[in-house]
């Protein structure tokens, strides 16, 4: 049953991987050890490489949680860059009330 919600929350973030690498508001640290990652992960060097199935399982599985984390850590990113709330200001506190 993990294994079904986890296939859910990977669908979940994939489609907002593209836009949000895309994104000025992100980090450049963060898409670049993103890329890295993703590099290092389908390099050669891989830790299941002489077992035919987990060879590739291994990699997809490793980029499906990085993709993941990536788009959990900008989107979090994100929301706290908003705009911060606006104040309410008096009147006799805007510019030339005093006119």
């Amino acid at each position: 049953m993990k294994a079904l919600r986890y296939i859910s929350v990977v669908r979940a973030a994939l489609p907002r991987l593209l836009p949000l690498m895309r994104d000025q508001r992100v980090p450049q640290w963060l898409k670049a050890g993103t890329v890295v990652g993703a590099v290092l992960i389908i390099s050669p060097l891989d830790l299941f490489g002489d077992i035919p199935i987990l060879g590739i399982l291994d990699d997809v599985t490793l980029l499906a949680i990085l993709a993941t984390v990536f788009v959990n850590v900008a989107t979090k990113m994100l929301q706290q860059t908003v705009d911060p709330p606006m104040r309410v200001v008096a009147p006799t506190q805007l510019p030339g009330a005093d006119k």
